[in-house]
């Protein structure tokens, strides 16, 4: 059997970071503590399989932003690959300032810089950026109680805030040409977001479908596009299967995971 790291107690000034009613998770490869809030919506496998999706430029003055950040996960785990200036940027007050002490938690505050802030209010910034990530809400906004609530998890998941030609047009403005955009997104609305991809000028270099399980069908989509990069064709990489048939984490997703070797 697999044995794994334990998370390390907290110090006391690092429990001062936790509010109550919160928990905080460990991500074993990168050592790293996230803190969460069952009344958000937490992070999940999307938010793990996009960082690792991700591939940094070696370039030293590297300027990343990820959009949607919610907790803070991305540029967390983006932070022990890159000694990169990352910025998070997140619209619910709450949620920004939770994944706030989650950099401070990290001790990453010298680094890593998480904004509260409506994405669709970034104008042009003088020093445009190399590299932006974005898990964002998947699925259309309908007139449904529940999303007319906005609660924090309706926010989240459909687009009631943000739609996908917003963030997509954003990306393309504080990117410099042929920056880098790497995403996830449900297969289901696949089209919708090539053709957004291929409006605001975003060439589509890779693309990784993931599998709940062999022989399924892919449930969400992992892609790179570079922004006025040229349509040089597609690098479509092997599947990312998550689950062996008995229901455990496949080799390579427990590389992801807890750093075992795939």
């Amino acid at each position: 059997m697999i044995q794994h790291k334990q998370m390390p107690p907290l110090t006391d000034s690092q429990r001062a970071l936790v509010c109550d009613g919160e928990r905080v998770d460990y991500l074993l490869r990168e050592e790293a503590y996230i803190i969460q809030n069952p009344a958000y919506f937490p992070f999940s496998l999307d938010a793990v399989l996009l960082a690792d999706f991700v591939k940094l430029p070696k370039k030293k003055a590297l300027r990343v932003m990820d959009f949607c950040t919610g907790g803070g996960v991305i540029p967390i785990l983006l932070a022990h690959r890159t000694s990169a200036r990352i910025e998070g940027i997140e619209i619910q007050g709450p949620i920004a300032e939770m994944a706030q002490r989650t950099v401070k938690l990290n001790g990453l505050s010298h680094q890593v810089t998480i904004h509260q802030g409506d994405i669709k209010d970034l104008t042009k910034p003088k020093q445009e950026y190399d590299l932006i990530t974005c898990n964002p809400p998947f699925f259309t906004f309908d007139s449904s109680p529940e999303q007319k609530q906005a609660t924090h998890l309706a926010i989240a998941r459909h687009e009631i805030l943000l739609s996908l030609d917003q963030w997509i047009a954003k990306a393309g403005l504080l990117l410099k040409d042929k920056g880098r955009l790497f995403l996830v997104f449900r297969t289901n609305r696949l089209d919708d977001l090539m053709t957004q991809l291929l409006s605001h000028h975003f060439a589509i270099h890779r693309m990784r479908f993931v599998h709940p399980k062999a022989g399924q069908l892919a449930n969400m989509v992992l892609v790179e596009a570079r922004y006025r990069g040229g349509l040089q064709g597609v690098r479509v990489e092997a599947p990312l299967i998550v689950h062996q048939e008995d229901g455990t984490y496949s080799e390579e997703m427990r590389r992801i995971y807890y750093g075992d070797p795939a």
